[in-house]
């Protein structure tokens, strides 16, 4: 394939891997993209979501996220046809002169044989996928679910699920499985680790993808702040009514961390944790390794063999302790002062 030639990008993610920093830089400035012969479709329904690619994504698994369901609750996800949703994405696509960017962190392995049928067989296309090592990643991933309440539960549970089950909802943390299926179906896969090119994410990815750099494009801010680990484990701790008392709980918890001072972000895995994550994906990051021609630094997917560090804490220890009885009374406080005001503002809206 000739440098900056017409294709097809297909961004599979995966998250937490700077996948929404890099959609909504992509979405920055769409002029100044087609400028440089890359253009990237939205579609209407959902073009407050960060990834264009990520209603396709949805309509393959039939499995809306929780927070997919809220954003929209007007789609019937059970109706959505793929082949329309690819021809509404590529309809105003320059097929002669510009590359078109599909981008979904909720794009599974399952989805690659199906998605490879759809696309244009007349444009040759290159798969882009982001990885880094297990621990960081499902840290950083077990954060997320917790902060927008798609799950209630501790990290070893949910470790085990990751390990253990197949399934859509849930992104699997087996990149090897995820490059061999999208390398067979599209005859490639472009791996890019995530540590290698944090400082910038959005060049990795134009280079991955055989792009024109956009020097101009604007920067935009990247921060997309995680749960510090009182505000972590006040939200386990805690079983919301609903989605709009756990909204409550979430905002007492980040409103009373800056009042104590309480910022630190550590790791609640344990050793049995970080050892059933080496047995479960130890061999397939060889194996990834191996495909790539990287064995020369393994340690770019080499997991902590124990949590005997500071960046990681006992959940049991951390939830007996002085500061964090101190930190959930605080939180309790804020709590019970909003949902007081809640309740007297809902009298008067009867």
């Amino acid at each position: 394939m000739a440098a900056n030639s017409p294709r097809i990008v297909v961004h599979i993610g995966a998250p937490k891997t700077a996948s929404t920093y890099l959609q909504r830089r992509l979405r920055a400035d769409p002029n100044c993209l087609r400028k440089h012969r890359i253009y990237v479709p939205v579609l209407p329904i959902v073009a407050e979501m960060a990834g264009n690619a990520k209603l396709l994504a949805t309509a393959l698994s039939r499995r809306p996220s929780l927070t997919f369901g809220r954003a929209f609750p007007q789609i019937d996800v059970s109706a959505l046809d793929p082949t329309r949703l690819v021809a509404e994405l590529l309809q105003d696509w320059r097929t002669n002169s510009e590359s078109v960017v599909l981008s979904a962190e909720n794009f599974r392995p399952n989805h690659a044989p199906r998605l490879r049928e759809l696309l244009p067989k007349t444009a040759p296309c290159v798969v882009v996928l982001f990885v880094r090592r297990q621990d960081r990643w499902i840290d950083s991933y077990f954060n997320q679910m917790v902060k927008t309440n798609e799950i209630n539960e501790d990290i070893s549970t949910f470790v085990a699920r990751l390990c253990d089950t197949d399934g859509e909802r849930l992104c699997r943390p087996d990149w090897f499985a995820h490059y061999e299926a999208w390398r067979d179906a599209f005859g490639d896969c472009k791996i890019v680790f995530y540590d290698e090119v944090a400082s910038d994410v959005f060049g990795a990815f134009i280079t991955a993808a055989g792009l024109e750099p956009v020097p101009d494009l604007p920067e935009i801010d990247r921060a997309q702040v995680s749960l510090n680990v009182y505000e972590l484990a006040y939200l386990l701790d805690k079983t919301p009514i609903d989605y709009a008392d756990f909204l409550r709980r979430r905002g007492a918890s980040e409103k009373a961390s800056p009042r104590l001072a309480l910022l630190k972000t550590r790791s609640f895995l344990s050793n049995a944790d970080l050892e059933r994550l080496r047995n479960r994906f130890e061999a397939s990051n060889h194996r990834l390794m191996t495909a790539l021609g990287r064995n020369n630094n393994p340690t770019l997917l080499r997991l902590d063999a124990s949590s005997a560090s500071d960046s990681y804490c006992d959940s049991k220890q951390f939830y007996a302790s002085e500061s964090y009885a101190r930190y959930r009374e605080l939180a309790d406080a804020i709590y019970t002062r909003r949902n007081r005001r809640h309740r007297f503002r809902s009298l008067f809206k009867r």
